[in-house]
Formats: structure tokens, C-alpha cells, sequence
């Protein structure tokens, strides 16, 4: 992920708290989190990047196009298609980092991208 969707959602909150924000979305996502997101950083120092997911529930918190948070976040190109070298990279990147430490929350993220991925023909 480039820091184009940190920076466009930081813009997007404006002077709101990060702490605002996640109460507003029934804490569905951590205010750290959104932090992270804003940053382009894990709290570990590593890329962070947002599932779709999370972006379907940051465009509806936002009022926001969804199709522009998952551009900016790389899953699809210019014209909208998805972006199969990025998927496939991510892909690669959520199958690396399955192992015991894996939080609750993180394999809800991972399991909601894996099923993305499987559902997105089906709903064309």
C-alpha cells in the first residue's frame, strides 16, 4: 500500500478522533487500527495492509466510494478491475503470517479477505 490511503484517510477524519471514528462504527475496527491504516504502518514497524473489509466498513463510516478505498489500498487498477499481481501478493503475504500468534480479530480479517477473494466472481 502506498501512504495515498493513509493520507486520504486521515484527510477524511479530519480533527474526529481516532477513538470517535471506531465508537461510530460499533468498534468493528480498533482506533489503533485505523491508526495503522493512517500510518501505512503496523505498530510492528511492517506494511500494513487494510482488507477489504475493513475498507467496505471505513467507506460506509466515511461516505466514501468503496471502489476508491480499494484502488488506493492496490486491489484494483486505473480502470477499476482488480489488480491480480497485487491480490496474488497479498495472498502470499496473509498465508506467510498465519501462525499461533494470530489474534482473534486477525483471522476474522483473513478469513473475511479468503472468502473476497473466492466471492468476488460470483457477485459480478
Amino acid at each position: 500500500m502506498t501512504n495515498a490511503l493513509g493520507e486520504y484517510l486521515r484527510e477524511l477524519r479530519g480533527k474526529e478522533s481516532l477513538r470517535s471514528v471506531s465508537e461510530r462504527i460499533n468498534g468493528r475496527l480498533s482506533h489503533s487500527y485505523i491508526s495503522d491504516l493512517e500510518k501505512g504502518v503496523s505498530r510492528r514497524g511492517t506494511p500494513i495492509n487494510p482488507t477489504p473489509e475493513a475498507l467496505k466498513i471505513l467507506s460506509e463510516a466515511y461516505n466514501v466510494k468503496y471502489d476508491k478505498l480499494m484502488s488506493l489500498a492496490g486491489y484494483l487498477d486505473k480502470e477499476g478491475h482488480a489488480d491480480q499481481k497485487q491480490l496474488n501478493q497479498k495472498q502470499l503475504t496473509v498465508a506467510a503470517h498465519i501462525d499461533d500468534d494470530v489474534t482473534e480479530n486477525e483471522m476474522n480479517e483473513i478469513l473475511n479477505f479468503i472468502d473476497f477473494i473466492k466471492n468476488r466472481d460470483h457477485n459480478k
